[in-house]
């Protein structure tokens, strides 16, 4: 049986659990640097990472999105969740680990990626590159010189066969862990010796490898997502918005049991251990959008790249009388705590890093207002994740699409998922979503580097907003013509075709002259030191 693989609401839509920041800038460059760490034997003593020439906006940028501190905190081994993060450059220098990021010579082959050389102190050695994806999804492309195209989604056996001596043994292991085992393939390095990958659903015991391979020869890589794919996960149950009511109309279920379905067949989790999941992220996101409430407005403190703009809001509102409803008001109370990005206040991304905390800030605004129960917000925000994993299907949700690809997927996520709180049907759901989405399309993502945080928090905070309109128009009848997954389709259509205008350096407000200016700041004032240290000799 083919290994599956697709969109899922743990992995993709609702995932990773984190610390704040972005999920593929952020998460997903540790994700890859702790790959990475799995590499080497011994302690690192010294690490190159190193982009492609043609990459330069990585290395330019380098830190705007804290991905050098998720290289290198990833390379320490530290969690998604793990506050270390934001001292990985700290941490690395007092543990004596030489790091540079630099341009490779030429090309890898693989664009956008980045590559690891690392030393341990035992004078062993190991390469890998891999990249972050989006959305906290890693790929790793080669270890070794073994080309394993890998996704962190099962536990991997990586084994060098120099000599042609372990066939027998890798069979053996595979009849051992029967039911464990998903795939496995065979390899050859670049210098054409021969090598093994052996995917698991499980962690293998050592003592299992050392009594059928020796230890120089095998490395074990860690599943990452929280979901683990085995051979029992069954096809996708769902693609659009249009299947998804037929399958609830066929199976007699509503809506949201449905989605329930989605996931069962992905995870082969049961129902109970889905909505437990689910009440997780729910309290998570909860702390995330009350974190400034609750830690003191006043006592968060301003950091080089990020301002608490909550403050400044909290501010004006007790000076003056806001002009937007209360509603619209309890919303940016929530947004402005979520764009906080307050280190130790974990998130979960929903798409984009704190798209999930947008997302909940409209819901649980929504809920407090019209008095619905907990129980609906948790359906809202399956009702959110099935919407989520068909954006994910169909196109790009992330800021290679443009911020129609983060911030508004997360609005159109938002906005059906209150629709259905509301109590609207299949139907009006992906008409809100389609609708907020289609509002979306054509604005680029175009994080100015250096740029605390904009334009981002204009788009971000209008998206939670704007979400309770778009549920009001679906509720009231507005059919918007194109259902969710043609407006993905289009989406995906205008990211092929017009790359430059969509995402990238000099797209959208990079090409003004203070964009420029901002980009200086954070290569001179924020990473001028950080990209080389030389550890002193020990």
């Amino acid at each position: 049986m083919a290994k599956r693989f697709y969109p899922d609401f743990f992995n993709d839509v609702f995932g990773p659990i984190m610390q704040p920041g972005s999920s593929g800038s952020f998460a997903g460059t540790s994700r890859v640097g702790r790959v990475a760490h799995h590499t080497i034997k011994s302690s690192l003593l010294r690490a190159k990472i190193s982009f492609n020439p043609s990459d330069k906006r990585h290395l330019r940028h380098l830190g705007n999105m804290m991905d050098d501190r998720g290289y290198l905190g990833g390379l320490q081994n530290f969690a998604t969740d793990d506050v270390r993060l934001f001292d990985a450059h700290k941490l690395a220098r007092e543990k004596g680990i030489s790091y540079e990021f630099t341009a490779l010579p030429e090309e890898n082959g693989y664009p956008g990626s980045v590559q690891f050389d690392l030393v341990g102190k035992d004078g062993d050695t190991s390469q890998l590159v891999g990249q972050s994806v989006g959305g906290g999804m890693i790929m790793i492309y080669e270890v070794n010189g073994f080309q394993i195209h890998w996704q962190a989604d099962t536990f991997g056996l990586l084994i060098h066969d120099a000599e042609g001596r372990y066939a027998e043994p890798v069979s053996s292991l595979i009849d051992r862990f029967r039911e464990q085992y998903v795939a496995h393939k065979e390899l050859k390095n670049k210098q054409g010796e021969r090598g093994y990958f052996i995917e698991f659903s499980v962690a293998i015991p050592d003592h299992d490898l050392v009594s059928l391979f020796d230890e120089e020869d095998f490395l074990l890589l860690p599943a990452l997502l929280p979901v683990v794919t085995t051979l029992n996960r069954k096809p996708q149950l769902f693609q659009t918005v249009d299947e998804w009511i037929k399958i609830s109309q066929e199976r007699n279920q509503s809506f949201v049991h449905t989605a329930i379905d989605y996931e069962r067949d992905f995870s082969g989790w049961s129902e109970t251990e889905i909505i437990a999941y689910f009440e997780k992220i729910a309290d998570i996101l909860d702390h995330q959008i009350h974190a400034l409430e609750r830690l003191g407005y006043e006592n968060v403190p301003d950091t080089p790249m990020l301002p608490i703009y909550g403050r400044l809001w909290n501010r004006y509102k007790h000076k003056s009388h806001a002009l937007v409803d209360s509603l619209t008001s309890r919303i940016m109370d929530y947004a402005y705590s979520t764009n906080a990005k307050i280190p130790g206040v974990v998130i979960v991304p929903g798409p984009m890093g704190t798209g999930g905390g947008y997302l909940y800030s409209a819901l649980e605004a929504v809920r407090e207002a019209r008095g619905f129960s907990h129980e609906k917000l948790v359906e809202g925000l399956i009702v959110a994740a099935g919407l989520g994993a068909i954006a994910f299907t169909h196109a790009h949700a992330s800021g290679e699409s443009g911020c129609v690809g983060e911030s508004g997927v997360c609005c159109a996520m938002a906005s059906g998922a209150i629709t259905w709180m509301a109590g609207g049907t299949g139907e009006q759901v992906q008409h809100a979503a389609s609708m907020a989405l289609q509002a979306n399309i054509g604005i680029p993502c175009d994080p100015i580097p250096g740029g605390l945080e904009f334009p981002c928090l204009t788009r971000t905070v209008r998206a939670a907003v704007t979400a309770p309109m778009y549920a009001d128009m679906a509720l009231s009848g507005v059919d918007p013509l194109i259902p969710y997954h043609e407006v993905l389709f289009a989406i995906e259509k205008n990211r092929q075709e017009n790359q430059k205008v969509v995402s990238g350096p000099l797209c959208g407000v990079n090409c003004t002259l203070t964009a420029q200016k901002c980009a200086l700041f954070l290569k001179d004032e924020v990473m001028g030191d950080k990209l080389k240290y030389i550890a002193p000799a020990q």
